[in-house]
């Protein structure tokens, strides 16, 4: 035993040098073997099976939007839900013109898998704008809203300057403030408590104009990535196309390397986050509620909201285009 570790620690010493030159190199190598183990693509919905892995949303708006959510075959025998050159479009009926007061016909669909958690990278070339519009993607349950939880990755009206993320919850969890983030947060939108009355649950806004709606179009598009971590809380970054970091292209996610995230929404006293946010289904809203109980009360264009729903040029740019939505698990 004494000689074996005698002869470790000279061979240790006669090699020290050639350690110490190859040491860098060593520790990279290192690094980028246990950034790859990190995250593991779990699920990819794109191209021509996004649908297969999506349920469609046709009930009644619950949110009173002046909109008609349409099944799959209708959708799709309208060319409102379709894949185009590998990218996936999820539009508003912009060809009918409507009497005043009618429902646009729109989609909106939701992941069939539910998620406690998980790595989520959103590639998006393009989202809806238009007067009226309202588009999203987020997180919920299918039952016992708002106990469960809601994850607001990307929402806006057409008004939006910036993009809102923003959690929904029941009672007892609360945005903490001094997180090193891009995005803001008011003082007396801290509480993620939602119901009755109050919706607003707890938002952070990201103040580059580039994050939503048209400033986010012209810049080419880009990419949102969320990080539901129950033992460490939820962080949403956003980066525009060109800046999107090269381990994302290259399906080896490192978020320790992204640097502050917009919104940030620790797990602790304050939030316990697997209390609070768990079986959740991933949703896109294409023209998410027209008119509805927020879009309606934002709405600054000419006439009233119903009456540039009837307009059917509206609408012509009322159109998700997705690249991929990617889920990573921890392996």
């Amino acid at each position: 035993m004494t000689f074996s570790y005698i002869s470790l620690v000279l061979a240790l010493f006669l090699h020290l040098p050639l350690l110490s030159s190859a040491a860098p190199i060593w520790h990279e190598h290192y690094r980028q073997l246990t950034r790859r183990g990190s995250y593991t693509l779990s699920k990819s919905y794109e191209g021509d099976t996004f649908f297969d892995n999506m349920k469609f949303f046709s009930d009644t708006d619950p949110t009173h939007g002046f909109v008609d959510y349409q099944t799959k075959e209708e959708a799709m025998n309208k060319g409102l839900a379709k894949v185009e050159d590998g990218v996936v479009i999820l539009a508003v009926d912009s060809t009918t013109t409507l009497d005043v007061g009618t429902n646009r016909s729109s989609v909106r669909v939701s992941s069939t898998d539910t998620y406690n958690g998980g790595l989520f990278i959103y590639d998006i070339a393009k989202m809806p704008v238009g007067p009226t519009t309202w588009p999203a993607i987020w997180s919920t349950a299918e039952a016992n809203w708002p106990d469960n939880g809601e994850i607001d990755v990307i929402e806006g009206t057409t008004e939006s300057t910036g993009n809102q993320i923003t959690m929904h919850t029941g009672a007892g969890c609360t945005l903490t403030t001094g997180q090193a983030i891009t995005g803001t947060t008011v003082d007396s939108e801290l509480t993620c408590e939602s119901g009755g009355s109050n919706n607003n649950g707890c938002p952070t806004k990201d103040p580059d104009t580039s994050s939503f709606g048209a400033g986010f179009n012209s810049a080419g598009g880009g990419v949102f990535a969320e990080l539901w971590d129950p033992s460490v809380g939820i962080k949403v970054w956003r980066w525009s196309q060109g800046s999107v970091p090269e381990d994302i292209t290259s399906k080896s996610p490192d978020p320790s390397s992204w640097g502050n995230p917009v919104s940030f929404i620790p797990n602790g006293q304050a939030c316990g986050i697997a209390d609070h946010f768990k079986d959740h289904n991933i949703i896109i809203g294409t023209y998410l509620p027209v008119c509805g109980d927020w879009a309606g009360a934002t709405y600054s264009g000419t006439g009233t909201c119903q009456e540039a729903v009837a307009v059917a040029s509206n609408y012509v740019d009322a159109q998700w285009k997705i690249n991929s939505i990617r889920v990573y698990q921890t392996s």
